[in-house]
């Protein structure tokens, strides 16, 4: 075979976008080796290898070990190299469906900031009409703040270990329709997510489409009781009365706020 048939090891490592320094590594490692040497020991490589290199290098790309490559390389054989590559195709796969819900999630999120920003300096009630929205929910009610907490998290548990719940939504929470009209807005029963699902289970109900009045809470959980008054008072002057509970769904929170004075929460009560 002459030189002039072939590429030397620079030439071919800039077909292959690879540096020289990584097919001297391949060819010392008995992995991949040039087609040919010279008297001076210059390596040379046809174009008929560049698919298996190209191949390696995409093996290498999703994090399949040389050991693994040099093995089945050692004892050739088609469908060893069929089956491997259909597993690595799948872990390929894995892998994009991965990424594609944590890109879901992140532009969920994404979307909830734009949507506190734009909302942020608006602290004055207001009504809205909401459709239909699925939640998954759980109940925390408990005289014990440690349980409370203990409650919270294995709900955030409950949610990552199903894909659909861990979309990137805020956990709210519930405040049911008694304990608005006695005063008690501290009282949460239940934490929510909004979820797509429209097959209900257990655990997940709606919050119903209807007239909502809301009110942007700039603050902390333990100053809620301001905008809720604030909101109460709203609603008597507006002629409307309190059907359901209301709904706090956190826009700033510990994540984005230097501080809980700079939190920002959606307060709503279905209203007609």
């Amino acid at each position: 075979m002459k030189d002039k048939e072939c590429f030397s090891t620079g030439e071919f490592a800039k077909l292959a976008n690879v540096s020289k320094q990584t097919l001297i590594y391949y060819d010392k490692s008995g992995i991949f080796s040039p087609v040919y040497k010279d008297e001076n020991n210059f390596r040379y490589y046809s174009l008929s290898q560049f698919e298996a290199l190209d191949t390696l290098i995409s093996l290498r790309e999703i994090g399949v070990p040389l050991k693994e490559i040099k093995a089945y390389l050692s004892d050739k054989d088609i469908e060893n190299l069929a089956e491997l590559l259909k597993k690595k195709n799948q872990l390929i796969k894995d892998q994009i469906n991965k990424l594609k819900h944590i890109s879901n999630k992140i532009e969920n999120k994404s979307l909830k900031l734009e949507k506190a920003i734009k909302h942020q300096l608006n602290t004055e009630p207001y009504f809205k009409r909401c459709d239909l929205t699925y939640i998954f929910t759980s109940n925390v009610e408990s005289d014990d703040y440690k349980k409370i907490m203990a409650k919270i998290i294995e709900f955030i548990k409950q949610c990552k270990d199903k894909e659909e719940f861990d979309n990137g939504n805020p956990i709210g929470g519930i405040i049911r329709k008694e304990d608005i009209l006695r005063g008690k807005f501290d009282r949460i029963k239940d934490i929510y997510i909004i979820i797509d699902s429209k097959t209900l289970h257990d655990n997940e109900r709606v919050k119903p489409k209807g007239i909502y009045a809301c009110i942007n809470h700039r603050g902390g959980y333990d100053t809620t009781y301001i905008s809720y008054k604030k909101l109460i008072d709203f609603i008597e002057k507006s002629g409307y009365e309190i059907i359901g509970d209301a709904y706090e769904n956190e826009l700033i929170g510990y994540l984005s706020a230097q501080s809980q004075e700079q939190y920002l929460i959606e307060l709503s009560i279905q209203v007609q």
